[in-house]
Parts: C-alpha cells; structure tokens; sequence
C-alpha cells in the first residue's frame, strides 16, 4: 500500500547522538590517561620496591655468606671473649709472651688473616705485612714503637744498623760532615798531619780485645760512628775552595830591580778584599750578640778601616812582612786576632824598595775606594757600603819609614811633632794644634815642603795626618825601659867581683834579691831567664841587657812593680837610696795610670782629661830623675792628644789602634806556615787564613766568640792608687798631706798617704776621699 503523504514521521537524531558519543569519548580517553598515568607510577614504584628487595636480599646472602665465612675459618664470638682474658704481649727477647706452642698459633692466626685481608698468598706475604707495618705505624705511638723495636733483636741488630748505617755512609760523603772535618782541622789553630790523624782515630776507632788492631767504634750494635775525612782526601778537598784572587808581589813590584831584590810574596786587591769582609761582616752579623757599630750616626754600611804593616810575623830571626785589615766596627773584636785580616805576606824586609813601591800603589787605592760607595749582595738583599780609613796601627819605627823620615834615632825622633833630640827634656813645653803650643803636628804639607826633614814624600800621601801613637809597643817599650833602670841600680848596689854566674851573687845582695823576685815573686820567667843569660855573658862584654817586652811582662810590671822595687831595699840604704827606689815607684805608678788609659777602647771624657795629668806627671819623673826616651816623650805628649782626637772621632779611645790583636796573629801565621817552603809559604797562609777565619765562620763554624777579658793594669786587690797593700795591713806608719808629687803644685783636692818616711811630694799613694 502506497504511504500516506500526509502521515508525519520523526526522524533520528544523529548529530546529538554524536556529538555526545564524542563527548563521552573525550570523557573516557581523559580517564585512560589518567589511569595509565597513576598505572605508570605504580610500575615505577613497583620497580623501586623490587630493586630495594633485591639489594635487601644480596646484603642478607652477603651476610649469610660472611656468617658461614666467620663459622668457618674466623674467629667465633666466644673465641674472641676468651682471647681478651689474656691479651698478646711481648717478653724481654720481643717474642709473644706465653706458651711458645701458644704464640706460634697466634703469630699464625694473625699471617692468616691478614693475607686474606690484605690480598696475599702463601706465596707472596708481602701485601699482608704491608698491611700489618701500616696498621702498626700509623695506629701504636712513638713510645709504643720505640718499646717494641727496643726488645726487638732483629730489628736492633740488623733493621737499624741497615738504615743507619746507610746514613752515616752518606753523612760522611756530606758537605755537612767537609766542614765539620775542616773545622777539627782549624780549631784553635793550624794542626799538623799527624795530630789530625791523631784525632781522627780517636773520634772513630778502638782498640780490640785482646789484639793490637782496632775497630771501628760503634755507638750501638752495628752501628759505626760517622768519622771525619781521611787526611789526604780533606787536603784535596781543601785546595778545591775558592780562596780569592791572589797576585805575586814579585811580577807587580820587581820591575826595574836587580836580582838581589827579588822577593817571594802574595797580595790581595784592597778593594775585593774590603768587599769580601763587608759581605762577610753583614751576614754574620744577624747571629752575633755584639753586633756590629755604625760611627758617627752613619748609615749601616758604612766600614771604617784599620790598615797597617807588622815586620817580623815568623819571629825576630825570619825576615818577612805582614800587611793586614781589620774593621773599627768590630768594638772590642778589634783586639783580636780573628778579626785582623792578610791583604799582604812577603819575605822581605819593612822597608825594601817593592814595599815602598806597594805602599804608593795603596795610598792611591785609599784615595779612591774613600770616593766611592759600592754595592754588595748578603743572601739575596743589596746593601750599599762605603769605607774610610781612619786607623793606621804601626810602631813608630814603621811609621817613621811611611812618613819618608829616618828611624826615631834621628834628630828629629817623632813622626808626629816638630820637636828635636835637644829639646826631648823640655818640662815646660807642649804640644798641640793651638798657637801656643810650642811643638805641632808634623803635618803633610810640612813634609813635602823643600828642604823638610822627610829623605821621600811620605808613602800614605795624605793619610800621614791620620797616623796615630800605637798604644801596645809604647807600654811594652815603656816598661822595658823602666826595668832597665831597675837592673842598672841592682847591679850598681851589688859587689859582683869574682861573680860569673847569678848563683854566685851573695843571696843577701841586692842583684839577688831582684833575681828572685823577678823568678819567683812576679813569675816572669822569660825574663829572668834572659837576665841570667846576659849576666853570664853579655854583662862581662858591656853589653846592655837585650830582651823585648811583650804586653805578658808589661802586664806583670803594672801588676806587681812594687814587689821588685821592694826587693831592692837593703838594711844599709842611705836617704840617697831610698830617694832612687821612690823615683823608680813615682815613674812606674804614673807609667801604669797612664796606660790603663790610653790602652782602653771605652774611654770617658773625665779619662781623657786624667790621662793628660798622668802623662805628664809620669814625663816629668822621667824628665827630672831619669832618662827621657822617645817613647817616654811620646806618652808624655802625643798619646793624649791622640786619645782626645780618637775619642771625638769615633766616642772610643786609643786602644782601637793598639796592635795587640794583630801581634797575636804571629801566632797563627807559624803555624799555617809549618812544613811549607820558604818561597811558597805565603799562598798556604792567604788559604788557610781565609779559611779559617772566612769560609768556616760562614758555614756556622764561628769559633771565635767575644769575652771580656778579667786582667786589669790596675789589678783589683790595689786598695790605694799604687799596687802596695793598704796601709791597715801593712800597718805602716801614715801621714796625710796636701799632693805635690813632682808638679811642684798640686790639683788642691786631692789627700795622699804616706807609706814611708818621705816627704808627701814622693808619696806614694793618692788617695780619693
């Protein structure tokens, strides 16, 4: 049947069905996400948890397995428990103490699990001590350590003596144990060959038991102590130091002279020589206690120089010259010999023509290094030095020859004054710069004026004007020639007919009394020695007493001259006598003040002054009841003049230019030149000086360390002003009086006591209330 048209039909409704189809589609893949999202994290977390299960279960097999281990071949709880009952320790022998079947176990046990421990085998332990050494060094203390290897045998007989042993081997081959055996070789001096070897075997061997052969000493089994450096070996060694140049006086200085004035010696250049001690001074000087002085407020850096020449360094038989260097800045140091250093060393005479022709070629050096400021290196820092000569320590007579005059035998006697022979006992006269002075310096341009007394222009130049009295042979000169006048007066009160020998005096006479006092009271031995010598021979010749003071017998003199004046005095003494034997005291008290004075390096302004009272005080005894010598004039004048210029040149005294350090060099120079040649002797002194006192001191081998000195001219137990007791213990008869002396007017403030019947113008004692 056809359908209706008119019948109405709803249709389906397709998009809404779709739209919420796709919606529901939307809202179901969200949910998919989301689900797959939380899934994946449960997967991750799933993962987590397995993994930790997994490192749970390896660690309980591994702990199983290290339990089953432990069952096995470790040990057990129990066990360990048991051990702690009786700790391992170790017996006098360093075995385990206990049972030796018990400690056999442990030392086992212990190998056993240290091998496995540490990764060895029975065929390798090395691993496994490795271990046990490290666990042992870094775990016990250094006591713990010393106690074991003490009560270990092997390791005290044969571990340590292999370690030390390879020590003392490289010790010995060390620059260490070079300056070491050099300085045994130095100390005190030069030692010869066989005093060395000496030494060396000392320090090194002994003798075997029971056998004449020796072993080396040990200071523990095995163990041999380092020994110095054979000799030979040393001596090569020795030669290889780097000592400084070095010229040949004869190639310099010979030109133009004839055979007979060829002369062996070696010299240094003043200027690397200045240098050389300026680097040295500095750098020591940061370890000295008495550090070096810096004058005049000038800057460190600045040296001021003593430089001088010295005849006779081998003695008064071998003719040789000595030209040395020393530093002012020293201070006190300048009094010894380690501080006087060679710049030059020949076999000549003081005053030979290639002397003189050096001494110019000086002057000239002097000249220039004054003008000039130089630069040196001391451990990396550049100091900047500069030097000035301002000392020239000689005797007179070598000052006499620099100054181109005669000797002090001349007319004119002084280098330093115009004064003349015939004028030498002159009271009244005095010598100084000021106007009215009667005598002055003997300046430069006086000398070189025509028609002067000087036979050249002095050698020094200009330096002449700076050339002051030498405080050491004036007191020994001095003294010498108040002990002459002794010996003259006890010879002249003694009958010595039918007398040939000092044992045939009559012992109550008064040359004997003198005799034994000389020898047995003050202990001048040399002396007396020489004295009976003379009397046995050069007296009956006329010959007067030949014998040199050294500053031991000045010293003895100012010490104990009242003791030998005493000696004189005879039972028979006439006024006549005892106004000698007071003339003899008055010269020698005033002799002995005034050196005391001159003598010093600290010296104050009130000294100065006193020196001058004395001085003259002791010219004018000698000038009125003596002899006057160009010694006696010369303390009587010059010294304190010079004093005064040292002391506001430098604020110190003369002694800085005394001699006495550089005398005592003579000591050293006999010795550096034992078993040499005569005309090579000088190249071994120049080396062994240097090293001495340079390249020892400089490797921390600084020997030469400064003391006061006790000794005094002025000795303690003096409690007047002579060297007589006081008058309490002597119990003397006294009498206090205005001082007059021999000045014929006294100071006024001064009381003086009476210890014999004089007059109180020849007391004496002065005493300072």
């Amino acid at each position: 049947m056809p359908p209706n048209k008119r019948q109405h039909y709803t249709r389906f409704p397709v998009g809404k069905d779709t739209t919420e189809l796709k919606k529901k589609q939307e809202e179901l893949t969200q949910k998919l996400v989301a689900e797959n999202k939380k899934l994946k994290g449960k997967q991750a977390k799933l993962k987590r948890l397995q993994s930790k299960v997994r490192t749970a279960d390896e660690d309980i097999q591994e702990r199983i397995k290290k339990k089953k281990n432990s069952e096995k071949g470790f040990f057990t709880l129990s066990f360990t428990e048991k051990r702690l009952q009786s700790p391992t320790a170790l017996n006098e022998k360093g075995n385990i103490n206990g049972p030796e079947r018990t400690a056999r176990r442990k030392i086992e046990e212990t190998s056993e699990v240290a091998m496995k421990i540490h990764g060895g085998t029975p065929s390798n332990m090395q691993p496994a001590y490795f271990g046990l050494f490290a666990t042992l060094s870094n775990g016990a203390s250094a006591s713990t350590l010393t106690d074991m290897f003490y009560k270990s045998p092997t390791v005290m007989t044969k571990v340590i003596p292999n370690v030390v042993n390879e020590k003392v081997k490289a010790f010995e081959n060390s620059k260490t144990n070079f300056v070491r055996s050099v300085n045994v070789l130095y100390r005190n001096g030069l030692v010869s060959k066989k005093k060395y070897i000496s030494i060396r075997s000392a320090l090194s061997m002994n003798n075997k038991e029971n056998s004449n052969s020796k072993s080396h000493t040990e200071f523990m089994s095995n163990c041999n102590v380092p020994r110095i450096f054979p000799y030979t070996e040393l001596m090569y060694k020795i030669k290889g130091i780097d000592i400084g140049n070095l010229y040949d006086l004869n190639e310099q200085f010979w030109t133009g002279l004839g055979n007979d004035d060829h002369i062996e010696g070696k010299y240094r250049d003043l200027t690397e020589l200045l240098l050389r001690l300026a680097q040295f001074y500095l750098k020591v000087n940061e370890h000295r206690l008495d550090k070096l002085i810096w004058y005049n407020n000038k800057q460190a850096g600045h040296f001021n120089v003593a430089i001088g020449g010295d005849g006779a360094p081998f003695g008064k038989d071998d003719s040789a010259l000595a030209w040395l260097v020393s530093f002012l800045n020293c201070g006190h140091r300048i009094s010894s010999h380690n501080e006087n250093f060679l710049l030059l060393g020949a076999n000549c005479s003081e005053d030979c023509e290639a002397i003189r022709r050096y001494v110019l070629k000086l002057s000239q050096d002097i000249k220039e290094i004054e003008k000039k400021t130089y630069s040196v290196s001391v451990d990396g820092q550049l100091w900047n030095v500069s030097f000035s000569f301002d000392m020239f320590p000689n005797d007179m007579k070598y000052i006499a020859f620099l100054a181109g005059e005669l000797s002090f035998s001349a007319t004119y006697f002084s280098p330093f004054a115009n004064v003349k022979k015939a004028d030498i006992c002159d009271t009244k006269s005095t010598f100084g710069v000021e106007p009215y002075h009667k005598w002055k310096p003997w300046t430069y341009q006086a000398r070189i004026k025509n028609g002067s007394r000087t036979e050249f222009p002095p050698l020094l130049g200009e330096a002449i004007d700076r050339v002051k009295a030498e405080p050491l042979h004036l007191k020994n000169n001095a003294w010498q020639q108040w002990h002459a006048l002794i010996l003259k007066y006890a010879i002249a009160r003694t009958n010595l007919s039918g007398c040939e020998n000092v044992s045939d005096t009559p012992l109550s006479s008064c040359f004997n009394k003198y005799y034994e006092a000389l020898k047995c009271v003050l202990k001048a031995t040399r002396l007396a020695k020489k004295v009976r010598k003379w009397f046995c021979d050069g007296r009956l010749h006329n010959k007067d007493l030949s014998y040199r003071f050294t500053g031991k017998e000045s010293k003895i003199m100012s010490n104990n001259f009242m003791k030998l004046i005493n000696s004189l005095s005879l039972n028979d003494d006439q006024s006549t006598h005892i106004f000698k034997l007071h003339i003899f005291a008055i010269i020698a008290v005033n002799l002995r003040d005034a050196l005391s004075l001159f003598s010093r390096i600290n010296i104050i302004d009130e000294e100065v002054i006193l020196l001058k009272k004395v001085s003259g005080k002791y010219f004018r005894a000698c000038a009125l009841f003596a002899s006057v010598t160009p010694t006696t004039w010369t303390i009587g004048h010059v010294v304190p003049t010079h004093t005064h210029q040292a002391k506001q040149q430098l604020g110190y005294g003369l002694g800085m230019n005394s001699m006495e350090g550089r005398e005592a060099k003579h000591v050293s120079f006999a010795k550096f030149s034992r078993n040499t040649h005569h005309s090579t002797r000088w190249l071994q002194v120049f080396r062994h000086e240097y090293i001495s006192l340079l390249w020892l001191r400089e490797n921390g081998c600084d020997s030469a360390k400064y003391t006061t000195t006790g000794n005094k001219y002025i000795p303690a137990r003096c409690m007047l002003h002579c060297s007589v007791l006081s008058l309490e213990s002597l119990g003397t008869r006294r009498e206090v009086a205005t001082a007059t002396s021999v000045t014929e007017q006294g100071p006024g403030n001064e009381y003086v006591a009476e210890t014999s019947p004089l007059p109180p113008e020849f007391c004496l004692a002065t005493v300072r209330w």
